[in-house]
């Protein structure tokens, strides 16, 4: 970063030196600092309430750095480099046994730990220990000393709808999904976190109002190009920026203009401090680019101009290859050129794809595209040099920066998805044109050029020249309405994997000469999409589960379904309420179709003996909400059921909350059929409804005061009629003070002398 001659802002509060203090420091590193931003200003360094300064500058592309990036300057350091720090001297040699990497491991400094630089290298060194001798007092010492430091238990059943979309961080190391409300729209949506290398769940966010995007609008979450923050569209229509591995539900930034019924799109720049969202008055584009940094942005139609003003595009409309004489352009599947230079996107309604020059705030091109609303949408290359589509029976390649025509070649005309892989090279899947779920496709036709159905087409772009064909019958997707694609390439472009008709995966080398590999088993579930972030992981994405795969066995390294409702009755039910609804993260969730189980975060676990591998394969040790910590390596804290867990939970706050269960006995479900023979009496449930009247008294209401009375006068007779005089008098005598007391009174002991309880109702 270059101070020296650079005009400086300091916005905001900060907490680790006074403005006084940075600004003399900053001065003496060669920068000018101002009281506020301008079209002069190089840099802002933003600490906390730094909106009403710091939007101007986000909202023109102008660098914005936190607090940590101000203190690296002044120590001498790039921002983002942590600070100098002695290493942690702590991780097994490869070649030590277990009492050896025990020795170090109780002899390091873990003050010294770095969860981002350490975790990794111990969780490797401890696999290998675990594999040569098993589970060792190593692995139990690390996980506590990673506990100590705040290492919470996680599941992943926490979503209460389905998913609604999903998003690889930029490195490739998470992987983030989003889902929508479900039955109860207060509840709000889920962020989940999934570490990639593990397959397990690190982090999740409820409560996200309104829920994260929409069924059948895809890229509703984009992460910044640092990781450090994600846009979602959230509530329908709004757009927000989170930390993704922080806390909060409510987003750091938010946007709003319109107030409809469905997601206008929003693309998320790579600076993560500015977004492109539906707004503005403008009569050629209805999209403009608001600021992201902090606090809120809203305009017409819907809602009182408040924030940063948002900028506006202008654009050629004579230049439009579309149908529309005077259109009026919402850019859908937008998404931000890594360079910030350029936005790039799609009208679907005028079948035309844009490109916007964001400095100049004008239109750069458009282009039409095949006036058919089943067309697969157009694609950007990796390297966002090329652009493929299709257009009047042909697959066009273009020139991204300029839009101009690169090459033609024979189209697919039963094509729903184009798909760009390392080295220029594209798929294009063509699944027959069947309906999903019910694909008989026709076999394609291997080495030649075929726009029947039923073909994947490999193209080189980079010369624009066909490849081959193969034979492959992918299943349908819904680019335009899911993230997840049924193609996916490797890292390297030498192979890819195809989810097929019939829901298996087939994975292919593609080099000069084509070959199926080998043919994966997907499993139960329908709708799946394919990532292959990583060599050696294959992630399977469905709106009801999340499986990672090898795709060299087709082991399943971690399965993740969601939705599961058991018909036991929930372990943490009591008088009609959840416990577990208290807490941030309920703790409750599904082990399988037929059982519940619970992990409070402080490692107290509820499940039925003997299913600890169960356990392991859903659990996980969240460490710094970025890394999974095996369950199996920490001491376990297993108990039958809330009775139990509640004299004897890992800590008090757990057993504060599980404190109504102590001397309830075991609430676990017997084993055996469901439903379990009815042995409930008449008796059981006159004693049950008994008890109720005593949570709803309320001596101050004449509602509930008629309510009680009338009920227990009832249940007294239903005792006369089955010749339980004794057990009618009691309830007699129960019912409270009213004024229609006496009447039931009079009706009980009428009833009783005609029963033949004369002596009952003389006493």
């Amino acid at each position: 970063m270059i101070i020296s001659g650079s005009q400086i802002v300091l916005a905001g509060r900060f907490t680790r030196l006074s403005k006084d203090e940075a600004k003399r420091g900053l001065e003496a590193l060669g920068a000018k600092v101002t009281a506020s931003v301008s079209a002069k200003t190089d840099l802002v360094f933003a600490g906390e309430r730094s909106g009403a300064k710091a939007g101007p500058a986000a909202v023109r592309g102008v660098p914005i750095y936190d607090e940590d990036a101000l203190a690296a300057v002044l120590a001498g350091r790039e921002p983002g480099t942590a600070p100098p720090s002695p290493p942690f001297i702590g991780i097994p040699d490869g070649r030590m046994g277990p009492v050896e990497a025990l020795d170090t491991l109780k002899n390091a400094d873990w003050s010294a730990y770095s969860p981002e630089r350490d975790t990794v290298p111990l969780r490797d060194a401890l696999q290998a220990l675990e594999h040569a001798h098993g589970v060792t007092g190593a692995h139990r010492l690390a996980t506590a000393r990673l506990r100590e430091a705040g290492a919470p238990l996680r599941h992943s059943d926490v979503h209460h709808g389905p998913l609604t979309g999903h998003a690889l961080s930029p490195d490739g190391r998470h992987l983030a999904v989003g889902s929508g409300t479900g039955a109860d729209y207060d509840r709000g949506g889920v962020l989940q976190l999934f570490e990639v290398a593990t397959g397990r769940c690190v982090h999740a966010i409820d409560g996200i109002m309104g829920g994260i995007g929409f069924p059948d609008y895809a890229r509703s979450l984009q992460w910044s190009a640092d990781g450090r923050r994600i846009a979602l569209e959230y509530n329908t229509n709004a757009t927000g920026v989170w930390d993704p591995f922080g806390t909060a539900r409510e987003p750091i930034a938010d946007a709003f203009f319109l107030a409809s019924g469905r997601p206008s799109g929003m693309a998320f720049a790579p600076e993560g401090r500015r977004a492109f969202v539906y707004g503005g008055e403008s009569d050629f584009l209805l999209n403009v680019i608001v600021a992201a940094h902090e606090g809120s942005v809203t305009g017409p139609p819907d809602a009182h101009s408040k924030g940063t003003a948002p900028i506006e595009f202008s654009g050629p409309a004579e230049s439009a290859e579309t149908g529309s004489d005077e259109p009026e352009f919402i850019l859908g599947r937008a998404f931000w050129s890594r360079d910030g230079s350029r936005i790039y996107g799609e009208v679907a309604d005028e079948y035309a794809a844009i490109s916007l020059d964001v400095r100049k705030r004008q239109v750069t091109w458009i282009l039409g595209l095949e006036e058919d609303p089943d067309a697969p949408p157009p694609e950007w290359s990796l390297d966002e040099r090329l652009l493929a589509h299709q257009r009047d029976g042909k697959l066009v390649i273009a020139d991204a920066l300029t839009g101009e025509t690169t090459a033609e070649l024979p189209g697919y005309p039963g094509a729903d998805v184009l798909c760009w892989g390392p080295g220029g090279r594209l798929a294009v899947v063509d699944p027959a044109g069947g309906t999903v779920g019910i694909i008989d496709a026709a076999p394609g036709t291997a080495g030649i050029i075929d726009t029947t159905a039923g073909t994947t087409g490999i193209i080189d772009a980079t010369a624009a020249e066909h490849r081959y064909d193969l034979n492959v019958s992918a299943a349908p997707s819904n680019p335009r309405g899911w993230d997840a694609r049924p193609w996916a390439w490797s890292p390297d472009g030498e192979r890819a994997a195809c989810v097929t008709a019939e829901g298996r995966i087939e994975i292919w080398s593609l080099g000069e000469h084509p070959e199926r590999l080998r043919v994966l088993d997907l499993g139960q579930g329908d709708g799946f999409g394919l990532e292959w972030p990583a060599d050696d992981m294959l992630i399977a994405i469905g709106s009801h589960a999340v499986r990672f795969l090898r795709p060299e066995s087709g082991e399943i390294v971690a399965d993740h379904p969601f939705h599961h409702a058991p018909a036991a009755r929930r372990p943490l039910l009591f008088t009609g309420r959840d416990l577990g609804d208290r807490l941030r993260l309920n703790p409750t969730f599904a082990l399988d179709e037929d059982t519940w189980a619970v992990a409070f975060e402080d490692g107290t676990v509820i499940a039925p003996p003997g299913r600890e591998d169960d356990l392991d394969g859903r659990l996980c040790w969240s460490v710094a909400r970025r890394f999974a910590w095996p369950f199996r390596w920490g001491e376990q804290k297993i108990f039958p059921d809330p009775a139990h867990a509640g004299v004897g939970a890992a800590s008090p706050e757990t057993e504060r909350l599980l404190a109504p269960f102590r001397g309830r006995g075991s609430t676990a479900e017997p084993t055996g059929t469901w439903p379990p023979p009815d042995t409930a009496t008449v008796s059981d449930l006159i004693t049950v409804v008994r008890g109720t009247l005593v949570d709803l008294a309320r001596p101050e209401s004449f509602v509930y005061g008629e309510w009680t009375v009338d009920t227990l006068q009832q249940l007294a007779m239903i005792h006369v009629r089955r010749g339980e005089a004794a057990e009618a008098r009691d309830l007699a005598l129960a019912i409270p003070e009213h004024r229609r007391r006496p009447g039931h009174l009079a009706r009980i002991a009428i009833a009783l002398g005609a029963a033949g309880g004369r002596e009952i109702v003389a006493t």
